[in-house]
Order: structure tokens, then sequence, then C-alpha cells
């Protein structure tokens, strides 16, 4: 299922790009003169999300997203509805912009969703993990080793993710509230931290605050999904983890976690600080 979804995915965006290339192209030539506002409104529809997604990547302190991907979303509407207000004769370009829609809507409700196998329950204790670089990690360990009451433990899909970028960039925000509940903070990925930018591992100074521990190979299929990554990038890494949160107490149970639907919803800065009362109970 992995690979399908892989498989579709890069196949949508690679046929975004095709059209707004096509519309560039029709443009560069010279196309009658009703028309080309039609073909710059293919433009605009078809590059919409390729666009918003490379912007959220390059910026993902300043750009954030939403369910619905507002940017991306006004962008294709815009576009769409150039066209239909300029070609007359409905041609070309009105077809292509319709099924554009459809394959953003496609990737936003299908394509980024996230699988979750039977996950383990609150109350019950959460797994060891196996670093790649240091052996076996246990959250009670982890606890008694830092002298923190509770961890937070966080998966991040990949550094390619623009949402996984967005949330690592904000945990910084968190930092205050964590030291004065004296409360721990794991982030695992199945990439090297030598992989994520170092502006956001270490924002707004050159000391790295943030470690991201990589899972050792094969990956835990509880955490992380095999072929999951964007299939442009499987000649490098084919694995990603499963962007999931989870709170547990100085002993390793878990107290609170959470399962976002899709991997462009990564949990947030809030919820978790929202979550960390639980320690207190």
């Amino acid at each position: 299922m992995n690979k399908f979804k892989a498989f579709f995915t890069f196949i949508g965006f690679f046929w975004l790009l095709l059209c707004g290339f096509w519309a560039v192209l029709t443009l560069v030539r010279g196309s009658e003169s009703g028309a080309t506002a039609a073909w710059i409104g293919l433009l605009i529809n078809a590059w919409a999300l390729p666009s918003w997604m490379l912007l959220r990547y390059l910026f993902p302190g300043k750009i954030s997203g939403d369910l619905r991907e507002p940017g991306a979303f006004a962008g294709v509407l815009v576009g769409l509805a150039l066209i239909l207000l300029t070609d007359s004769e409905r041609g070309l370009p009105v077809y292509l912009a319709i099924y554009n829609l459809f394959v953003f809507l496609f990737y936003l409700h299908h394509l980024s969703s996230v699988a979750w196998p039977p996950m383990p329950a609150p109350g019950t204790l959460f797994p060891a993990l196996e670093h790649r670089d240091a052996g076996r990690w246990q959250a009670a360990e982890y606890c008694r080793e830092h002298g923190v009451r509770g961890v937070i433990v966080l998966f991040l899909r990949g550094s390619y993710c623009a949402d996984s970028r967005h949330q690592l960039s904000q945990l910084y925000t968190l930092l205050e509230d964590l030291q004065r509940q004296n409360v721990g903070l794991v982030l695992w990925s199945v990439q090297s931290e030598d992989r994520w930018p170092h502006h956001l591992l270490a924002p707004n100074t050159s000391q790295v605050i943030f470690q991201v521990r990589q899972l050792a190979q094969p990956v835990p299929a509880l955490f992380a999904a095999s072929n999951a990554a964007p299939l442009i990038l499987h000649p490098w890494i084919k694995d990603a983890a499963r962007p999931s949160a989870w709170l547990l107490d100085a002993e390793g149970y878990i107290l609170w976690r959470e399962l976002p639907a899709t991997y462009r919803m990564p949990t947030t800065v809030a919820t978790l600080r929202n979550q960390l009362f639980r320690l207190q109970e």
C-alpha cells in the first residue's frame, strides 16, 4: 500500500508540473489572444500545490499548512476561475484545470493519509526502540539517567517533509515549559541527524538543542512505514516514520498519544503543552 501511495503521489505531482510546463510552452510559442489568459490560469492552477509545498519546505518557521492547505487551494481555485472567465470556447485548459482540482483533492484526502497498525494503548508500557548508533532505548531508563519525571516522544516523518520541518521549527517554544515541569523530549526519525538542517536543530544559537535519533534497520512497523518516502527519494531513502506523539511517565507508561490521520498535520506544540498536566495526576 505504501508503494502505491508513493507512486501515485509522484505521478500526481509530476502531472501538475507537466501541466504547468505545457502552459508555459504554449504561452511562449504564442496562443490565440483570447486563450492567453486561460493558459495563464492553467499555469496558476497546476503549479499552486507544488509551489506551496516548496515554500513550506524552504520556510518551515514562517509558512504553515492546514488540513485544506489554504494557500495551495486558493491558487488552484483562482486559476480555475480565470480559465472559466476567459475561455469562452471551453477548450483544453478547462478540462485540465478540473482534472488538476481532482488531483489536488485526492492528494489532500487520500495520498497524504497515514495508515496505523494496532498501536500501544494509553496505560500500557511504551515499547523499547533500537537506536542505530546507541543500541536499545527505553523510556524508563532515559528518565532515570536524565532525572526527569516524564518524556515526550515524537516521531518525525523525514527531513524532506515540510510538515516535519515546521513541527521541528516550533518545538523550541516548548522548551521553557519542559524545563519548568522537568519533562524530557526525545525525537525519532528513520534518517540520521546530519540529514536535518542545522538551523532547525539549533534555532537562534550555534549549539545543537534538538537531537534526532535514528531508528535502526529494519525499522519498527509500529512507528515507521516501509517504502513510504517520496518515490523520487527511493535511491537514498525508502522508509518514513509515522508522525506520532507520545507522553510517557517516569516508568515508561503511556499517559497520552496522538496518531494524526494525515502526515500534513503532525501534533502541534500547543497540543503537547496542553497534555503536560497529565504528569501531575
